[in-house]
């Protein structure tokens, strides 16, 4: 037997051990504190049959089966995976081959471009020295020293054009 004192002191930590256990502190200004009541396990908690356990034990067992089975990996989601895995890394390549033939021709076409401009270049400087090299007056004596003269009013013939600006010679120049 417990003597008395240890009894009621014992009493006295019990109530006070359940006086914790069903009360709260709500943040750290409390003003009045509130008992919560705990259910009973007895009273509203309905015991299940043994039937009832046993369903609910296969159900999850299934449950299991199940989400292991969705988590195996079979041969047919390999070899799909495998080949759309292919098929992108193939699409990339081809890309990026793509890409790289646009820029290999569009740094040549740059090329041809800086090219053509510099010979575009040197035939005007060309032309300018050509133009500036002879006058008019060095091709007459040139022209004289060859021979060539003037032509006379008899020898220029005179033709109209009536819809065209341009003429074919199909044939030598009638003299008269």
């Amino acid at each position: 037997m417990v003597p008395m004192a240890d009894r009621n002191e014992y009493q006295k930590h019990a109530s006070r051990k359940q006086y914790r256990e069903h009360t709260y502190t709500d943040g750290n200004t409390v003003r009045r504190q509130q008992t919560v009541p705990v259910p009973r396990r007895s009273e509203e908690v309905p015991q299940r049959s043994r039937e009832e356990i046993i369903r609910e034990r296969e159900r999850q067992r299934a449950a299991r089966r199940n989400r292991q089975r969705a988590l195996a990996v079979n041969r047919g989601y390999v070899v799909f995976l495998t080949a759309a895995t292919l098929l992108c890394c193939a699409v990339c390549a081809v890309f990026i081959y793509f890409q790289s033939n646009i820029t290999t021709r569009i740094s040549s076409i740059a090329s041809l471009e800086s090219q053509i401009s510099e010979l575009k270049g040197d035939n005007d400087a060309m032309e300018k020295r050509l133009e500036t090299s002879m006058t008019l007056d060095e091709i007459k004596t040139r022209a004289g020293e060859l021979g060539l003269i003037y032509p006379g009013s008899d020898q220029i013939q005179h033709y109209s054009v009536e819809s065209s600006d341009y003429m074919n010679q199909y044939s030598d120049v009638a003299s008269r």
